[in-house]
């Protein structure tokens, strides 16, 4: 029986020690020495004992813990032959340790377990006894690592070397000692943590560079604990691309940017981390534009380039382009349109490492007299879309034109006078603008293919009335014009050819004042 009993006391408390491991086992440790009196249960025949005896104590989780003790002591069997006895017991019990609040000076102890009584020189077959043990005791605690203890003891064991099979005795102790805490306080388990610093918190680093923080770290109550008691040491960064950490809290900024830095680390199952930011500053860096200022004429276009670098001589991207006066001259990815007469400031900006940059330039855009003629009615007869033979030779002059100079457009428009329904005049424009195409396809000859895609066409009815002469166009029935009235709207009956600007098409609208104000003779074009 004390075999299967003691086994079955060793597994168990095997079990509560790997249990108690993630628990924090063994953040109290103690000793004692201790004397005690135990009163003998009568039915086992043997006098009270006194004895000296050693206990050791370890936590298992907060105010959890388990406790061994053995004492000697020396008594007598009341029966003969009256022999000579060494009592030996050795207890293993649960404790259960209650501080008395606010103080921690003092505590309540109760403890429960298994007891092995050794009965040394008893004459019967056996000298052991199993049984169960209670205890209720109270801790008084000095200021540092002492205490004393004052125990009652009940043992409750079967006693079948001097009873009846079921029979049973308890023995009661009174015990007093001392106690010394190897770890931890007297009274209550010692909650154990730690802090990790890094030091310094916040660091300016220059690109490529490298800096060296330092970890330290303290329990609790602010004593050092030695790094190398730091178990699994890792450090991060929030951002390798800013800057690089290694586990030992060595640092390198790689580019512009901040970071924060976070070591980490274990004692004693306890995972802590501490963290710095790092800011690593932006290199130098500058914009250029070039040329610093141009000019040409209105329709054609300039280039403008701009380019940022750092210190590296890294390209930071893309510039934002921006005019100061879009209708004279608008801007796109460094390529300038002259839209009007003018001057205006084209800008390149950028914004990099959180500042900016701009640079500026001047463009003069000038106005540009296109080459422009009339075929009037000299050139049709009324209400005809033919054109006459007084007209061939300005059409010579247009083509001799677009034959010296391969880059020349030019715009063929077709207009008629107010009198008529406006949907035959709108046919019977387009209609003399086809001819004058024609023509003029017809007089290249062998070179008409060169021309063909130079010229556009367009028609507008009585829309652009450029001589607001005669009588109004009377409407339906429309009586027979008059020759008076025929010779009022004569300019306005006609077919316009006018030079295309670059960038410019065939027109949608009625060209203005301005743009018939200036125009040269296709003779005189170069």
């Amino acid at each position: 029986m004390s075999k299967r009993l003691v086994g079955m006391t060793l597994l168990a408390a095997m079990a509560a020690v790997s249990t108690a491991k993630a628990q924090g086992l063994g953040e109290r440790i103690e000793v004692g020495a201790f004397g005690q009196f135990t009163k003998m249960d009568e039915k086992i025949r043997i006098d009270n004992a006194a004895g000296i005896g050693a206990r050791a104590g370890i936590s298992v989780y907060k105010w959890l813990g388990v406790e061994g003790d053995i004492q000697v002591g020396s008594t007598k069997a009341t029966r003969a032959p009256n022999e000579d006895i060494t009592y030996r017991p050795f207890r293993g019990l649960a404790t259960l340790t209650i501080p008395f609040v606010p103080s921690k000076k003092a505590a309540l102890v109760l403890g429960a377990g298994y007891v092995n009584s050794v009965y040394a020189g008893r004459s019967t077959a056996n000298e052991y006894e199993d049984g169960m043990t209670g205890l209720l005791g109270l801790k008084l605690c000095s200021s540092g690592r002492w205490g004393a203890r004052i125990d009652g003891i009940i043992d409750d064991n079967p006693s079948p070397n001097e009873q009846d099979v079921t029979g049973t005795s308890r023995n009661l102790g009174l015990r007093a000692g001392v106690t010394y805490a190897l770890r931890g306080g007297c009274a209550t388990v010692e909650q154990f943590d730690w802090s990790l610093k890094m030091d310094p918190a916040a660091a300016t680093i220059a690109r490529g560079s490298n800096r060296q923080f330092a970890l330290s770290a303290a329990d609790m109550k602010a004593r050092p604990i030695e790094m190398r008691k730091v178990m699994n040491q890792t450090c991060s960064s929030s951002d390798a691309s800013v800057a690089t950490v290694d586990n030992s809290a060595k640092v390198t900024a790689v580019k512009y940017g901040t970071a924060t830095i976070t070591c980490k680390g274990i004692v004693k199952k306890i995972e802590r981390s501490a963290s710095s930011t790092v800011t690593v500053p932006p290199p130098a860096w500058n914009l250029t534009l070039s040329p610093t200022s141009g000019s040409t004429d209105v329709g054609k276009t300039l280039a403008f380039a701009a380019k940022a670098v750092d210190a590296d001589n890294a390209d930071l991207g893309a510039v934002t382009w921006s005019s100061a006066n879009a209708s004279i001259a608008s801007i796109s990815n460094g390529n300038v349109t002259c839209n009007a007469a003018g001057s205006t400031t084209i800008t390149a900006a950028k914004t990099a490492y959180g500042s900016s940059q701009s640079k500026s330039a001047t463009v003069e855009c000038k106005a540009v007299e296109a080459a422009r003629v009339a075929l009037d009615e000299t050139l049709f007869n009324f209400d005809k879309a033919i054109v006459l033979k007084s007209g061939m030779d300005t059409l010579k002059v247009v083509l001799d034109a677009m034959m010296r100079m391969p880059s020349l457009r030019i715009s063929v428009e077709g207009h008629t006078d107010w009198y008529g329904d406006e949907a035959y005049n709108s046919k019977l424009a387009k209609t003399r603008a086809a001819a004058v195409m024609a023509t003029l396809i017809k007089l290249a000859g062998k070179d008409a293919a060169s021309i063909k895609d130079r010229i556009v066409s367009s028609s507008f009815g009585e829309q652009c009335i450029i001589a607001p002469n005669g009588d109004a166009d009377p409407g339906p029935p429309r009586p027979r014009v008059s020759k008076a009235n025929k010779a009022a709207q004569a300019p306005n009956r006609r077919v316009e050819i006018w030079q295309l600007l670059d960038g410019k098409g065939a027109p949608t609208s009625c060209r203005s004042a301005a743009e018939r104000a200036g125009h040269l003779p296709f003779g005189e074009l170069k």
